[in-house]
């Protein structure tokens, strides 16, 4: 290999972590504001490495065992079968302090008539939770900020009225993103790693520029908006002429997933 071949290899391999750092920017800003805690993002994302690796080595016919995930994940056996065998329970769909927090709310609230908290009686609450490694200052002030509670006076809080709707919109729009990000960086896998030939190659095509003045983005976001519709129209009838009087999940998925982006919202969050 030249030396000028060795110093490209290098610069890609240099650029991975960075290029991954900025891909997964996005992801952690949707897991923060969904109140998921690092170390419980931390527990989730061994499940999903070990759920990876075993169907990586599963294609490849090796057996998924401890030894063969510890070496494909560079995890610990140990902690690789607590996963898998739920030895530690709490692995298990983990809810987070800040949950905690508002489900306890919704109890105090629901068994008085007045539907007012006290500041004594939420500090209590609070402290009880985080065992006071974070400041209930702190929690009340993130609270009022996600509009979770309303301050009517200096030492009296209400639980929002439309908290109920907030948590639902959010976890729709959760479960939405799940399936979105699933399908889209399944397409990003199979288009990279699978074999040619093996099956038909999936179309990844991003049209986008960065020579509009941000005073014409909402025109520009409509029109592609109406385009988008209309092109989905089109898909829906497509998928719609071909489908068979059997029942939902009966085959694997196929269809098109299609989404707009403006990185200028992005960059005010």
């Amino acid at each position: 290999m030249h030396n000028l071949d060795l110093i490209m290899t290098n610069n890609i391999d240099n650029n991975h972590p960075i290029q991954l750092q900025a891909a997964l920017i996005p992801v952690c800003k949707m897991v923060i504001r969904f109140g998921l805690h690092f170390n419980e993002f931390v527990r989730n994302l061994q499940k999903a490495y070990i759920h990876a690796a075993e169907e990586i080595l599963d294609k490849s016919h090796i057996n998924a065992n401890l030894q063969a995930i510890a070496i494909k994940t560079g995890m610990d056996r140990r902690t690789i079968s607590e996963h898998k065998n739920n030895i530690n329970k709490s692995f298990t769909n983990p809810m987070n302090k800040m949950d905690m927090v508002i489900m306890q709310l919704q109890i105090y609230i629901a068994n008085h008539t007045n539907k007012v908290i006290n500041l004594k009686k939420l500090q209590s609450i609070i402290d009880s939770i985080y065992a006071k490694h974070i400041r209930s200052k702190a929690i009340i002030k993130e609270l009022l900020s996600n509009k979770i509670i309303i301050e009517i006076s200096e030492n009296e809080f209400k639980l929002n009225l439309t908290l109920q709707q907030q948590l639902v919109d959010i976890r729709l729009m959760a479960d939405e993103v799940d399936f979105t990000a699933k399908r889209l960086f399944q397409t990003y896998y199979k288009n990279m790693f699978e074999k040619k030939g093996q099956d038909i190659k999936l179309l990844q095509e991003t049209c986008l520029s960065s020579k509009i003045p941000p005073s014409k983005h909402k025109e520009v976001s409509d029109l592609l908006k109406n385009e988008l519709k209309k092109s989905s129209k089109k898909m829906n009838a497509i998928i719609a002429s071909y489908e068979s009087n059997l029942p939902i999940d009966t085959y694997p998925e196929i269809g098109v997933t299609q989404f707009q982006f403006n990185s200028s919202a992005d960059e005010k969050n």
